[in-house]
């Protein structure tokens, strides 16, 4: 399966999920359930930015799958840098599926913020502050929920989340996952 193949059968799995009424199994309001044992952030965030470099509604969700992690403050910084190095070829009128990909990258910027240490939150305060304002203007009251309202939503919400996951969260030695950044880069190849 390619690369872009894959990402359209998340994408119309996670259509088909929300579609149907109580379709959401991996959607907690607790953090456990959510955490990957033995996640490679690092390399998980390569993926990310490669993601990135192409802007489609979809290339938020690595970032987006990783909102739950636990992250060091360099993390949370790479994070932030990522966020604003990205969010303007996001949040254009032009994207297809813009309101999709600000609503997950603001979701995730949250969640982050909002899960980490002092060190963490203070290293994604001014990315946290653009994402609260910006997901106010998409006119998504799921994404204001998500992004401030009083519990916070985690996991991969639905089976195309949880197989995007899958495929870009680098996890070495769990077989559900990648193993290396350069599985991902041949995988994508």
């Amino acid at each position: 399966m390619t690369h872009r193949t894959a990402i359209e059968l998340a994408a119309l799995s996670l259509i088909g999920a929300l579609a149907l009424p109580g379709c959401l199994p991996y959607l907690y309001t607790e953090r456990e359930p959510a955490l990957v044992e033995g996640i490679d952030i690092d390399q998980s965030l390569d993926v990310a930015e490669a993601e990135l470099v192409e802007p489609r509604a979809t290339s938020v969700l690595t970032i987006w799958a990783l909102r739950d992690q636990e992250v060091t403050a360099e993390q949370a910084a790479r994070i932030s840098q990522i966020y604003f190095e990205h969010i303007g070829t996001i949040d254009d009128e032009d994207l297809r599926g813009r309101k999709f990909a600000v609503w997950h990258l603001t979701w995730a910027i949250a969640n982050l913020y909002r899960f980490g240490d002092t060190e963490v939150r203070a290293a994604l305060a001014e990315a946290h502050e653009d994402a609260v304002a910006r997901a106010a203007t998409i006119d998504r009251s799921i994404a204001v929920k998500h992004v401030q309202g009083e519990e916070i939503y985690s996991g991969d919400a639905h089976g195309g989340g949880r197989a995007y996951a899958r495929r870009h969260l680098v996890v070495p030695g769990n077989e559900d996952y990648l193993q290396s950044y350069e599985e991902y880069l041949a995988d994508r190849d």
